[in-house]
């Protein structure tokens, strides 16, 4: 292999590397729950549903819409009930109204049409259409019974973090998070002053550069350190990213 050809291959080797490292820490961030794909990097909750195609029909033509409301209707409480199992802080869960709004704004992601007439559907939401200004309700006032797979969490001793809070060029707010469990809405304090977030995305690996420090407390809430409350607006109408290295269960 000549040097060119050698300087090629490990060119090629590295950008591989790189690119399967990225796929598999946002993959990393997608998680199983009820059945339903929650995708913490991208921010959005997607089920799916398939539905066979009615044999009375003429044709397949004539099955196809019938087998569409069926599969979509499926995918929906598919997504309904892991909505309600879905974490926005500590033991909170979305309230029934929330979930049944968030339901009104599901869109049809993806579709595959069956040569019979059946139908494959996917259904999503997207963490914007969930909580809607619930992000800022103290935590108890936010619905707290855990479906019987998913108990409350137990209060967590406090966990140091390293963040500094920067923008991103899409105008996100960064933080850097040492260890913390994957919720819609955790709760920020700083100075006394406290305030859920939203808009939240996470990922993991190396924050980038001027990220904001923040720390886990007792409490479950990010202690951002003093002379950030300039920042607390900003955080509370989001989008936030948050940088962890490890995530909590």
């Amino acid at each position: 292999m000549g040097i060119g050809a050698a300087r090629h291959f490990v060119v090629a080797l590295v950008l591989a590397v790189l690119t399967h490292a990225q796929v598999a820490t946002a993959a990393s961030l997608v998680r199983q729950l009820a059945g339903v794909d929650v995708d913490w990097s991208a921010g959005t909750v997607t089920a799916s549903a398939g539905a066979a195609a009615d044999m009375r029909m003429p044709s397949p033509d004539a099955a196809r819409p019938g087998a569409e409301r069926r599969a979509r209707a499926a995918a929906t409480e598919k997504l309904r009930t892991a909505l309600r199992a879905l974490s926005v802080r500590g033991s909170a869960r979305l309230e029934a109204s929330q979930v049944d709004a968030a339901l009104g704004r599901a869109t049809t992601t993806r579709i595959e049409y069956q040569s019979n007439g059946g139908v494959v559907l996917w259904v999503g939401v997207r963490f914007e259409d969930l909580l809607g200004n619930a992000t800022n309700t103290p935590l108890g006032d936010l619905g707290t019974d855990s479906p019987p797979h998913q108990p409350p969490r137990a209060s967590r001793a406090s966990v140091t973090a390293t963040a500094t809070a920067t923008t991103t060029t899409t105008g996100s707010m960064v933080l850097s998070v040492l260890a913390m469990p994957l919720e819609l809405a955790p709760m920020v304090v700083v100075g006394g002053k406290e305030i859920g977030v939203q808009g939240v995305r996470y990922h993991q690996g190396r924050p980038p550069t001027g990220a904001m420090s923040a720390r886990r407390d007792d409490k479950g809430r990010l202690v951002l350190p003093r002379g950030g409350e300039p920042m607390l607006d900003r955080l509370a109408g989001g989008p936030v990213v948050i940088y962890l290295q490890n995530v909590l269960p």
